[in-house]
């Protein structure tokens, strides 16, 4: 026989005798400012550029135009490539270009920040095209004639003759060619065609005469990305542009006017015999008659609008590198060594110029003095912050005509006549190109390389250098003759050795991946951290129990990394005396630093995976950068990686593809769609993934390590040629790719499939075994991860990988998260970061042993449901019912997509998917109902600090409630909302974002849900009194009363409430009352400097408890707008201390913080203790430490419920007692934990304390009591 029960509490702690202990759940907002990067970091690259022969493709042995592609690459860095996904460079970045061909190096332009600017005057600066439709006219004219004559003659001494008669009229002759006037075009301005916050503009990059303020035409135009307020300010003018249209007539040609005549006449001598004096002449007259006509004709043609915008130009060194690179010509030689040390004799502010092979001479102004290099400002010895590097890019082997060695150069560009050449690390190889020329020049390099890595007294600048080398071309990527083969190897060394890296390229996209990469090696190191909350769950088949393991996120903050995506992992570990630990019964934290020790051997860690880790260690009082082996650990350690023996992570997803390659969502109530490498590389009609345009993406889902131009592609090309690359770069020696996003802001849940029922008759105990326990998070890659939690310590399966899944939505927007980080984009994006959890359903089977039934949720029920947080809009729900640790497969219940809505319907207004769903019971329409209930959702205004104006309405305002099988909207409140119906409730004052979950309370047990609670980000704190009745939904509103128990709206700064409100049942002489209590910060701006002053609200709600609250009238009610302004019975008094009691007769306490300190987290009340982490945004890093790190600092505050003051019983003597002192928690935001082991519990730290924890022990006992946490 099979029995249903539903995952609820059975069992009421007798400790818990205020409330229902729920674990704190911390929510974060885009408080990605609590990781600082480097302070006054500047990065300078010097690009070291080959221009020898063999660039150019009559003089290589491959037809390659290397010189093109150097020249294609460096310019879509500095102008970016929108088709290509290619930003351009940032403003701040300092560089500079030299060259090197024959026997030199040259320092072609100095390093400076590319958006500095020089003015040059009034010149045309921007010009935008824009297509339109124009309607054209114009009017076309001709003109007929016809001619008659008339002559008269006269003698010489003789008068004229009389008139003739006119002759007849000649015929008409032909008509003149026409002639149009001006042609009238109307169509769409520029300015109406210019939509949102950014344009594509072709900006001007060289000018005709520069220095000429006569002229200020441009030479040059290059692509480019504005906003319009660039454009503001500046003159412009516009001109049509379209190609010879094609006219039609509106109707023939039509007479203009009356004929008209003219008259003409002409003398000419018809006798000039007499004495050579004309004797006779005539004269002709000429009547002409003309006809003019005309008709009319129109034409419409596509064309273009181009606005010319004229102003105070700047010319930037951006437009000076794109003028350097396009000048670039190739031809000579490659003295590799010797340029070598041109460019960093140029960063170090030296000299070459008394040494052979010097190309000092060559410079311009800006670049030397007459002795020595002008180095960039941003390297001396005082900006230890800033870092540097050369980026060197060779298509072939050194070359040295006159067969030189480099170390007299290099020794008068490091200054120090005592630098030796040593085959250490280069040169030892035999025999090189160029025999021993090489082998001696390889030497001087490698050693030379060192010094300027180290840096300090190693070289002049007093600075660390890094370089990168780039191997361009067939001659250094294919397999190398047998003469060539150790320069190339070397090569390769040398760029590992010069800590930038070696990168092999052979066209444009190899330029831009291989700088973007060295740019993110030449970024300041910030230590990865394991800092926030450790997630301890409820035992699900016996809640009365905490699981005495605890799942702690680690990620590697980037803040200026410009990468997609934060990379992470989740680890579990043990709690052991309410302290983390590791299996090796190890402190998992440093309890002077505040954050993860490097190397903890977690349960869940493969410890044969390993990585290299970079780490800033102090060597005789000198910060020293220096590289750790230390265990990959956790859930990451146990990625598959490729395909090994048809063996490979399985990936789900709700993305379809249609026959022409088009993607779109399968639609609700579906099974998920599993993904595979197989798929990807060859057709399957049933799902046609290989023909998708993001499956180069996907493949780095499976561990390839695809590059962002070849994903990028696959997107923009069907090529045969593109495709095959793809297929054959899908091998296992490929699959080095192990990476997970950050675990940020979506806790782990713990959700268990199965578990064998074990009582002990001696003791009374009920455990489980066999048990099948899984844990889910997103994180912000985009995924959506299924762990196996593994049901002991030493089980061999825990941390393994169950299923992924990786919504439609993520693919389409941020798949370059899915890449490596060095090839990632620019935009960091938070992907699947929400808070999930899960409605369960169990049955109970017979077992192997008649005494030890089986619970399990296969025919039963187990249903996810998440939001994304800052990743998205949509909540997702998930059927998880068939699956187990090694079968199964999910499906969509549903996705609620208010990007996809139409205007003006209820989830239109919904904002980002913060909310945490609440599950619960409901009446509608007479029965019983699961429901999905959240907030309405983060608005991404709060990322400016300031507040929304009083008139203006968030996105996210107001609250909703779903049908948890469907997702269909049941009920929803929002000042958005119409007036009031059945399924909507309108308040006036609901303006704000709700982002934290809904309290759910159920008042006399009886399964459905009667009393809402939830804060908003305006001051607000609300409560929603649901009907039970069974015309709810029907002809009755579902909301009998909705009321504002909290106002802080009006003062003079807003609390801002993130977190969701604790609530408590509590004794006033025999009547019961609630207390609510939240905690107000700026979680958007937890650093902030405004609104400093923040607090912890405790609400004494009088009215919940009444017995008759659903028939008295708003006018009747007693906790309504309580603040902190008034006075009386709704007066919120000041508990300075925190430890003064305010009396029942007022409206609550509150307690004020102190200057930016916060509480961004969740509280946790337990028999009339209330802990709270208060975040203290006063303890930052020093703004000269250059490696960044966590800011801010948590502490655990202990406070007493009801009144706020912390009493004892002494004898029959209530005595005031001290609040206990505050605990530190960690650095960063960490909120409360609650832990132990069994029914034991208590606060569970990160490090261990000095101050005494109190543990709350308790038996399992039936209690009579009406209000219960949902």
């Amino acid at each position: 026989m099979k029995t249903k029960y539903k995952k609820i509490v059975v069992a009421i702690q007798t400790a818990f005798i205020t409330s229902l202990v729920c674990s704190a759940l911390p929510s974060y907002a885009s408080d990605t400012e609590l990781y600082k990067a480097p302070q006054t970091s500047v990065t300078t690259i010097m690009f070291m550029l080959d221009v020898s022969g063999s660039m150019n493709p009559s003089l290589n042995d491959y037809g390659e135009n290397r010189i093109q592609s150097l020249k294609n690459g460096m310019l879509k860095l500095l102008q970016g490539d929108a088709s290509q996904g290619i930003e351009r460079l940032p403003d701040k970045l300092v560089v500079g270009l030299s060259e090197f061909s024959g026997t030199t190096g040259r320092i072609d332009l100095e390093a400076r920040a590319l958006g500095q600017e020089t003015d040059i005057g009034t010149k045309e600066i921007y010009r935008v095209s824009t297509s339109a439709t124009f309607n054209l006219s114009r009017d076309l004219t001709r003109v007929n004639s016809r001619e008659r004559y008339s002559t008269q003659t006269r003698t010489r001494r003789y008068s004229w003759s009389d008139w003739g008669n006119w002759s007849g009229w000649s015929g008409w002759s032909n008509w003149t060619g026409w002639s149009s006037s001006n042609p009238s075009a109307s169509g769409e301005s520029v300015d109406s065609k210019v939509l949102g916050n950014t344009i594509t503009v072709q900006e001007c990059i060289d000018w005709n005469n520069i220095n000429n303020s006569n002229d200020p035409s441009c030479k040059t135009w290059a692509d480019s990305t504005k906003t319009l307020a660039d454009l503001n300010g500046l003159n412009s003018t516009s001109q049509n542009q379209y190609a010879n249209p094609n006219w039609s007539d509106q109707g023939g040609w039509i007479n203009v006017g009356s004929t008209f005549q003219t008259n003409q006449e002409n003398i000419t001598c018809t006798d000039s015999s007499w004495g050579g004096t004309c004797y006779e002449q005539t004269n002709t007259r000429t009547n002409t008659e003309s006809q003019n006509q005309k008709k009319s004709q129109i034409a419409t043609i596509a064309g273009q609008v181009v606005t010319t915008y004229t102003g105070n130009a700047k010319d930037t060194h951006r437009n000076k590198m794109i003028r350097a690179v396009n000048a670039l010509t190739a031809g000579g030689g490659t003295p590799t060594a010797f340029a070598y040390a041109e460019v960093a004799a140029y960063l170090m502010g030296q000299s070459t110029r008394n040494s052979s092979g010097s190309g000092f001479v060559s410079n311009v102004t800006n670049i030397s003095g007459s002795t020595r290099y002008l180095n960039p400002e941003t390297i001396t010895s005082t900006k230890q912050c800033n870092t540097q590097g050369i980026y060197f890019l060779t298509d072939g082997v050194p070359e040295y005509g006159r067969n030189n060695s480099s170390l007299s150069i290099m020794r008068e560009s490091l200054n120090d006549s005592g630098f030796r050449c040593t085959s250490d690390s280069l040169g030892g190889s035999t025999p090189y190109y160029n025999s021993s020329g090489n082998t001696n020049n390889w030497t001087c390099i490698g050693e030379y390389t060192k010094r300027l890595l180290k840096g300090g007294s190693n070289n002049p600048a007093g600075v660390s250098i890094k370089t990168a080398v780039v191997g361009f071309g067939s001659d250094m990527t294919g397999t190398p003759t047998s003469n060539k083969a150790n320069d190339i190897s070397d090569a390769k060394k040398w760029g590992i050795l010069g800590g930038g890296g070696y990168y092999p390229g052979n066209n444009d996209a190899d330029v831009v991946a291989s700088v973007n990469a060295f740019l993110k090696k030449l970024q300041k190191y910030i230590p990865p951290v394991t800092t926030g909350s450790i997630t301890i769950p409820v035992d699900n088949l016996d809640t009365q129990n905490i699981q005495p393991w605890g799942y702690f996120p680690q990620f590697d903050p980037a803040p200026d990394a410009q990468v997609t995506t934060w990379i992470g992992n989740l680890k579990k570990y043990q709690v052991v005396d309410n302290i983390i630990k590791d299996r090796d019964n190890k402190i998992v934290f440093d309890a002077t630093k505040g954050i993860s020790v490097d190397d903890p051997n977690d349960y869940w860690a493969d410890t044969s995976i390993k990585k290299t880790i970079t780490k800033i260690v102090q060597e005789n009082n000198v910060d020293v950068e220096k590289e750790f082996e230390v265990r990959v650990g956790g859930a990451l350690s146990q990625f598959k990686l490729g395909n090994v023996n048809n063996v490979e992570r399985t990936i789900y997803t709700d993305r379809k593809v249609g026959n022409d390659g088009t993607a779109s969502s399968i639609g609700n109530d579906k099974a998920l769609l599993q993904v595979s490498s197989a798929y990807l590389k060859a057709n399957n009609p049933t799902n046609n993934f290989s023909i998708d345009t993001k499956r180069g993406y996907l493949a780095a889902l499976f561990g390839y390590n695809v590059t962002s131009a070849m994903a990028s592609n696959l997107t923009t090309s069907n090529s045969d040629a593109a495709n095959t690359s793809f297929v054959n770069f899908l091998t296992q020696s490929n699959a080095t790719l192990r990476q997970m996003g950050a675990v940020m802001h979506s806790r782990p849940l713990l959700i268990t499939q199965k578990g064998t029922t074990q009582f002990d008759a001696k003791t009374g105990d009920l455990s489980y075994k066999d048990r099948d326990d899984l844990i889910v998070f997103g994180t912000t890659q985009g995924l959506l991860h299924v762990i196996r939690a593994g049901d002991s310590a030493t089980d061999s399966n825990a941390g393994k990988e169950v299923f992924t899944f990786v919504p439609n939505e993520m693919i389409e927007k941020q798949s370059k998260g899915f890449l490596n980080q060095e090839n990632q984009g620019r935009n960091l994006e938070y992907g699947v970061d929400g808070p999930w959890t899960a409605y369960t359903e169990y049955v109970t089977k017979s077992g192997t042993n008649a005494s030890e039934p089986v619970v399990t949720v296969s025919g039963g029920k187990q249903w996810l449901y998440g939001g994304l947080r800052m990743g998205g809009r949509s909540y997702y729900a998930l059927d998880l019912s068939d699956v187990t640790s090694t079968s199964g497969k999910p499906k969509i219940k549903f996705r609620i997509s208010p990007d996809d809505a139409a205007a003006y319907s209820p989830i239109s207004y919904m904002g980002q998917s913060w909310s945490k769903p609440t599950l619960a019971w409901i009446n509608w329409q007479g029965s019983r109902k699961l429901v999905m209930i959240v907030g309405g959702g983060y608005d991404p205004i709060y990322e400016n600090i300031g507040t929304p104006t009083s008139s203006s309405i968030d996105k996210g305002a107001g609250v909703y409630i779903f049908d948890a099988e469907t997702g269909s909207v049941l009920w929803w409140a929002s000042a958005n909302a119409a007036a009031d119906k059945v399924t909507e409730t309108n308040v006036s004052n609901m303006k704000r974002s709700v982002v934290s979950q809904i309290k759910a309370i159920d008042r006399n047990s009886d399964g459905l849900v009667d009393h809402l609670y939830f804060g908003d980000l305006g001051g607000q704190l609300w409560r929603v009194d649901l009907d039970s009745s069974i015309q709810a939904g029907k002809t009755a509103n579902l909301a009998k009363r909705v009321t504002r128990i909290l106002n802080q709206s009006n003062a003079s700064d807003v609390p801002r409430f993130y977190s969701t409100p604790t609530f408590t049942i509590h004794n006033n002489g025999g009547s019961l009352f609630a207390v609510l209590t939240i905690g107000s910060g700026n979680l958007s701006s937890p650093m902030s400097e405004t609104n400093k002053n923040d607090a912890l609200y405790a609400i004494y709600d009088k009215d919940v408890t009444r017995r008759n609250l659903s028939v008295l009238k708003d006018s009747e009610l007693n906790s309504v707008d309580i603040n902190s302004m008034t006075t009386g019975s709704k007066q919120l008094v000041k508990n300075t201390d925190g430890n003064t009691a305010t009396s029942f007769s007022f409206g609550g306490w509150y307690y004020p913080l102190g200057s930016k300190k916060r509480v961004l987290n969740d509280n946790i009340a337990i028999d009339s203790d209330l802990y709270v982490s208060i975040f203290n945004a006063n303890i930052d890093i020093d703004d000269v430490d250059c490696y960044g790190g966590v800011r801010g600092e948590s502490k655990a505050n202990q406070f007493c419920l009801p009144y706020g003051q912390c009493t004892v019983l002494s004898g029959n003597t209530i005595v005031v007692k001290n609040r206990p002192n505050e605990i530190s928690l960690g650095k960063g935001n960490i909120g409360i934990s609650f832990g132990g082991k069994d029914k034991n519990r208590g606060l569970v730290l990160n490090f261990p304390t000095t101050e005494t924890l109190t543990n709350y022990t308790s038996k399992t006992k039936f209690i009579s009591q009406r209000w219960y946490e949902r």
